[in-house]
């Protein structure tokens, strides 16, 4: 997670940083999905949103959890990439169309999901996309700055 942007800039409400800061853990390092998986997912929310704080804290984040710098460099990649393993692919790809299009899961990213994970598994990582999603649209609209 932003250890410093986003949860130093929700400081000025302290129940909202509490909060958010136990869910990210909750979600983020909770469960049975791989924490890579889950960095990665939130590494390409971050990038499609152009939140540059969060981008370089799960790229970060990835490669404490031994994801090199190849693979997090072909992130965009991830489809045709042989460095993703399916199941990754399939979480990446409910990572953009959730974060493109919020509304639905495609049918065919559903079933992508299905193959790899069971149903705590992808609320899990659906969980994720979507904290990620919330807060990337916080820090980009509080202006939130890389931390140094």
């Amino acid at each position: 997670m932003p250890r410093d942007a986003v949860m130093d800039a929700l400081q000025v409400r302290p129940e909202i940083a509490r909060t958010a800061h136990d869910h990210v853990g909750a979600v983020m390092r909770g469960g049975s999905v791989a924490e890579s998986t889950k960095a990665l997912c939130a590494a390409m929310v971050s990038a499609i949103n152009d939140c540059r704080p969060s981008i370089v804290e799960y790229r970060r984040r990835a490669a404490e959890l031994g994801v090199d710098a190849e693979t997090l460099n072909a992130l965009w990649d991830y489809g045709r990439s042989e460095r993703f393993e399916p199941a990754q692919r399939a979480a990446l790809a409910a990572a953009v169309a959730l974060t493109r299009e919020p509304r639905a899961l495609p049918p065919a990213v559903r079933a992508q999901l299905e193959q790899h994970f069971d149903e705590g598994e992808i609320a899990e990582i659906l969980c994720a996309i979507g904290l990620v999603n919330y807060l990337n649209r916080v820090s980009n609209a509080l202006g939130t700055q890389i931390a140094r």
